[in-house]
């Protein structure tokens, strides 16, 4: 069995926990006799991962913790153009470290851009519309949470930290490469590791 060893640095806590069901769906996906060994992923905010040095600095924190892995950064583009961040934080990373292999991932806008993507496949789940279909482009959508969160059926809001890893247990994978391209990045990148 081959072993795949990927580190991830996240910005929110939602992600702490989601990150992980994806990235071990998508190994499933590509090779199901490779196993994926992921620890759990580094915290740091947005705002810290932005600002000079703050990456460089969490790069280095995550190489400490965790010798041998690869290193996915995954981080919400916002109202930045992913083509433009991407590369430079791409840049500054290796820079820190250019003896690892990283790479860099930015949901367009924001990570619940790919739930929008496949919506089909969440219909009726966890308290959403059982009606539930894709915007027209669900990257471009500014505010997906408050989508998802006027799409529940039953009182309250939409939460990274109850939710956002409950969703991507259910994501249909096929639906969300077909209709994201920060996904379609998502999975070329982890399955660059792969091979």
């Amino acid at each position: 069995m081959t072993e795949v060893r990927i580190a991830t640095l996240v910005e929110g806590d939602g992600e702490v926990q989601a990150l992980p069901v994806l990235i071990r769906r998508i190994v499933r996906d590509i090779d199901p006799s490779i196993e994926v060994v992921l620890p759990r992923p580094f915290r740091h905010p947005s705002g810290s991962i932005r600002k000079s040095g703050g990456l460089e600095r969490a790069i280095n924190a995550i190489a400490v913790r965790s010798p041998h892995h690869a290193i996915l950064v995954l981080t919400d583009s916002d109202d930045d153009c992913p083509k433009d961040l991407g590369p430079e934080l791409l840049r500054r990373a290796k820079a820190a470290r250019p003896d690892l292999r990283v790479s860099v991932v930015l949901p367009h806008r924001e990570f619940e851009c790919w739930f929008l993507a496949a919506a089909e496949s969440l219909a009726g789940k966890r308290a959403l519309n059982q009606n539930l279909t894709a915007p027209e482009n669900p990257e471009q959508i500014r505010d997906a949470k408050g989508w998802l969160t006027a799409e529940l059926t039953r009182p309250g809001r939409y939460s990274p930290t109850q939710d956002q890893a409950a969703f991507c247990a259910l994501l249909d994978l096929k639906l969300a490469r077909t209709r994201s391209r920060s996904f379609r990045k998502l999975w070329r990148e982890v399955e660059r590791y792969c091979l």
